[in-house]
């Protein structure tokens, strides 16, 4: 019977696995060799920062080619692409630097030409390119725009913290108290006042002697009482006496009145000038004049008064949120922010200005007629950012939303419940008759003041492949909370 030996066996064993680990090889790198029988085309980009060699070509999404090479050329970067061989590009065909998302890895994407053009040959120049954005310069603005908000801030720390501030605060309290000084003054001389007042005495007497006169027999009860009255009028007097003595020894601020002439003569001169203003005051003169001889003034001033309540109610009620809420959609693979600006003028109405970053960019069609035929092309904006500009009215726990929503127009229809912690959304854009709408369910979560969780289902009615599960986390700022980081922020000397 034949039969192999231990080393036979273990050397045929070895060459099955060099022969299945070979053409598994040739499997994975089966589309790197395909890459390698393409064509290449060279494209001249200002600056090709974070592309990196063996990067990906798309058009329309889908991978056409690899960047084969990267070099500098006349100060430029001259980028040399292999294009698969049956893709050709029109030579009117435009070449720019994208990146995935926000955060993502960068790419070539190349839009194709006009139909019916020439093509380009192997080893041609792309002569078309766009301009990538400059997230550095962008980083750069707003560090210039924070170096001037620190400025500002600065300004107003030396203003009120500085000498300067304390003396203009001190001269505010003086002017107060002499204020108050000169008030006082006033009503203790008011001649008018006093006369009133014992007219009205006289007029009580006169009602009192009346009242006694029709009631004799209680007269008695009433002189028991005078009587014991009398007692405790006599320590008056005496604690009136000890009173007037002080006051002519010159204690006190009365005594200083009554001794002191430069005291009486200021004391005049005080009288004169309030009847002075008096006598203005009766002939209408002046604002006070107006407002007290005048029921026009008084009206406008109660409306004026009533407009500015208004005014200060309508601004404890408005409020700004500032908002960044991040999505991964786990079907994609991809990242989706947005950042909003929420204006709340009143609690039940608000209107939402935002941007949106979405891989998936922004959809548009073109018509093109060549030769009597007409075709329509659909192309992907996938670095373009979108935008949120909506209104909404809450009735009770529920809101409705209407306006752009990621700049195609649309409506949304919000749920809260669990005292505002869990919200419940649907949201409807998109609208077309080449496509379904873009419909989107989700609900949201407030773990802690500022940080809430989100979880839902995007894009679940889509005939583009589009449709996703995701998961997300929102950062959220109310106005107080902006002041208070803008002013505690640290200022460097």
């Amino acid at each position: 019977m034949f039969s192999l030996s231990s080393e036979a066996k273990v050397g045929l064993f070895v060459l099955v696995g060099l022969i299945i680990l070979g053409y598994m090889s040739v499997q994975v790198g089966k589309q790197s060799f395909g890459l390698k029988k393409g064509y290449t085309l060279e494209v001249v980009f200002d600056s090709a920062a974070g592309l990196d060699r063996d990067a990906s070509v798309q058009i329309a999404g889908v991978e056409v080619g690899r960047v084969e090479s990267i070099r500098l050329k006349d100060g430029k970067a001259l980028v040399r692409l292999r294009i698969v061989p049956n893709v050709k590009l029109e030579k009117d065909a435009i070449a720019s630097i994208k990146t995935h998302g926000i955060l993502g890895d960068k790419y070539v994407e190349i839009y194709p030409g006009t139909h019916g053009e020439a093509y380009l040959a192997a080893g041609e120049q792309i002569s078309r390119t766009e301009r990538q954005a400059d997230i550095d310069r962008l980083l750069h603005q707003l560090g210039l725009i924070a170096d001037d908000v620190r400025g500002v801030t600065s300004s107003l720390n030396r203003v009120l913290a500085g000498q300067a501030g304390e003396e203009a605060i001190t001269s505010i309290l003086t002017n107060t108290k002499a204020l108050t000084r000169n008030l006082n003054h006033v009503i203790v001389s008011n001649e008018a006042a006093l006369r009133a007042a014992l007219e009205n005495t006289r007029q009580l007497t006169g009602n009192l002697n009346r009242v006694v006169t029709r009631n004799d027999e209680k007269v008695g009860q009433v002189i028991d009482t005078l009587k014991s009255a009398s007692r405790e009028m006599e320590k008056t007097f005496a604690a009136l006496s000890e009173i007037t003595g002080g006051v002519n020894r010159g204690e006190g601020t009365l005594g200083q009145l009554v001794k002191d002439k430069g005291t009486a003569e200021k004391l005049n001169q005080t009288l004169a000038s309030l009847q002075e203003v008096t006598q203005k005051i009766n002939e209408g003169r002046g604002s006070i004049g107006k407002l007290v001889n005048d029921d026009e003034t008084v009206r406008n001033l109660n409306e004026g008064l009533t407009g500015l309540n208004r005014y200060v109610n309508k601004a404890e009620q408005f409020r700004t949120f500032l908002s960044y809420r991040g999505e991964y959609l786990f079907d994609k693979s991809n990242a989706k922010s947005y950042l909003d600006l929420r204006i709340q003028p009143k609690e039940d109405k608000f209107y939402i200005l935002g941007v949106v970053s979405d891989p998936n960019g922004r959809r548009t069609t073109k018509d093109v007629t060549v030769g009597g035929v007409t075709t329509r092309t659909e192309e992907w904006d996938r670095d373009g950012l979108l935008f949120n500009a909506q209104i909404g009215k809450r009735y009770k726990d529920l809101v409705l939303r209407g306006g752009l929503l990621e700049s195609t127009g649309g409506i949304g229809i919000d749920y809260l419940t669990l005292n505002d912690k869990l919200k419940l959304s649907f949201e409807a854009f998109g609208f077309g008759r080449d496509r379904r709408a873009h419909l989107k369910a989700g609900a949201e979560y407030r773990l802690f003041r500022h940080l809430y969780l989100s979880a839902g289902w995007d894009d679940f009615v889509s005939d583009q492949d589009n449709r996703s599960i995701y998961g997300g986390f929102s950062i959220r700022f109310e106005d107080e909370d902006l002041k208070y980081m803008l002013t505690t922020t640290p200022i460097p000397k």
